[in-house]
């Protein structure tokens, strides 16, 4: 098993150190992100009602991902971007039932991104678009998950603080969750995320 890592990490390490060679950028990213899901349909009955009203959750937590930045077309940097996310909320839109982890929801995602040159060099704002997969309950009553195709635009900005460290100092993003597969709850739910976090990358 050791082995097996060590080999992994030895592919990483020279994947980038390549990309170096090849005057790319690579690196890997940590957020925190709260998310809000709306247009949820509530299953509680009277007197109950759902523990998040409105047909909105905003579940929250950690994400993380890499990028490759591999072509420069002026002020332009164009490049790819995969991202995994697990949010989760204490409360629900889809039933009575609250408590730790009420509505979770786990998502990875892949996109294309660019990355663009401003006068003031440490800034460096990027806009993705992504693509991907979403595990949740969060339209269901009572901790069943269904399958959702995820997109989602995000817009952010990074601001280089040292040689291989950016502070993430904000990404907003705007998608849609489609369910795919069985399932009772809401087909589709609109998605908005708001994130911060530090990116670690070649100098």
């Amino acid at each position: 098993m050791d082995m097996s890592l060590s080999k992994v990490f030895g592919l990483v390490v020279f994947g980038l150190g390549m990309g170096a060679v090849a005057h790319a950028q690579a690196g890997i990213y940590g957020t925190y992100s709260a998310s809000k899901l709306s247009g949820i349909t509530c299953f509680a009955t009277a007197p109950a009602a759902c523990s998040s009203s409105g047909g909105v959750v905003s579940p929250s937590g950690l994400q993380g991902g890499i990028y490759y930045d591999f072509k420069s077309y002026g002020p332009i940097r164009l490049g790819g971007d995969l991202r995994y996310g697990s949010f989760h909320s204490n409360k629900s839109a889809s039933s009575a039932t609250g408590g730790k982890n009420a509505t979770n929801a786990h998502t990875v995602l892949a996109g294309v991104r660019a990355t663009f040159k401003t006068p003031f060099v440490p800034l460096k704002p990027y806009l993705e678009a992504a693509g991907g997969w979403t595990h949740s309950d969060v339209t269901e009553a009572a901790h069943t998950y269904d399958n959702f195709a995820q997109y989602e635009v995000f817009a952010g900005a990074d601001i280089k603080v040292l040689p291989v460290v950016d502070i993430r100092a904000i990404e907003l993003g705007i998608g849609n969750m489609n369910r795919f597969g069985t399932g009772t709850g809401t087909s589709s739910v609109p998605v908005k995320t708001i994130a911060a976090g530090l990116v670690f990358h070649l100098p």
